[in-house]
C-alpha cells in the first residue's frame, strides 16, 4: 500500500468527523493505485456517497470509518 494513501486512511479513521474533500482525496488515490481490483473499486464507490452525516443512500462518518478500517488490512495485505 502507497504510504501517502495509508496516510489518509489514518487521517480519515482518526478524525471525530471527516471531511468530504478526505474522503474525495482517498477515493481518487484508490482509484489510480488500484483500477483493476474490485474490492477497491467497489470502495471508492462507497467513498462518493460518503457525506459527513450521512442520508438516504449514502455512508456517514461512522459507517465509511468501519469500512475504512477493513480496507486499510486488505490492503496492507496486498503489499506483502
Amino acid at each position: 500500500m502507497k504510504k501517502s494513501i495509508e496516510a489518509m486512511l489514518d487521517e480519515f479513521i482518526a478524525a471525530e468527523s471527516p471531511s468530504i474533500l478526505l474522503a474525495n482525496e482517498i477515493e481518487v488515490a484508490l482509484d489510480e493505485a488500484y483500477p483493476d481490483n474490485d474490492y477497491v473499486q467497489d470502495l471508492v464507490g462507497m467513498l462518493a456517497m460518503y457525506r459527513p452525516e450521512g442520508g438516504e443512500f449514502l455512508y456517514n462518518a461512522e459507517a465509511m470509518r468501519a469500512k475504512l478500517l477493513r480496507a486499510r488490512d486488505y490492503l496492507s495485505g496486498l503489499a506483502d
